[in-house]
């Protein structure tokens, strides 16, 4: 209901979609796509390349890409996030593991 009645969205706002669009992970990407293609049943939404003109959408099929694009960046950020404290976990350990090691043989070396 809200998407229905939703003001006309700005040539900036429409810019930073467009933006937000290009960094959608490839699924979320085909999500989009098939939000478009539900008003626009001329939409190509399997092509190889996609030409989208943000002008000859619908406003609430723009608000309905914008809020979809916003929540999948937002999941895409916090997976990242988790991800690189992961690795920076897993690179602590390994060099815990190597200066260990490094110990031992400075230890059988002296010996």
């Amino acid at each position: 209901m809200v998407v229905q009645r939703c003001r006309k969205m700005t040539t900036e706002e429409k810019r930073k979609l467009g933006s937000g669009l290009s960094r959608l992970s490839p699924e979320d990407l085909n999500k989009a796509l098939e939000i478009i293609a539900q008003k626009n049943p001329s939409f190509q939404a399997t092509a190889e390349e996609v030409d989208l003109d943000m002008d000859a959408q619908s406003e609430s099929t723009l608000w309905r890409l914008k809020f979809f694009v916003k929540g999948a960046l937002e999941v895409q950020a916090k997976s990242s996030a988790s991800k690189g404290q992961d690795n920076s976990k897993r690179k602590r350990e390994i060099c815990d593991a190597l200066a260990k090691t490094a110990r031992k043989r400075s230890k059988k070396l002296s010996s």
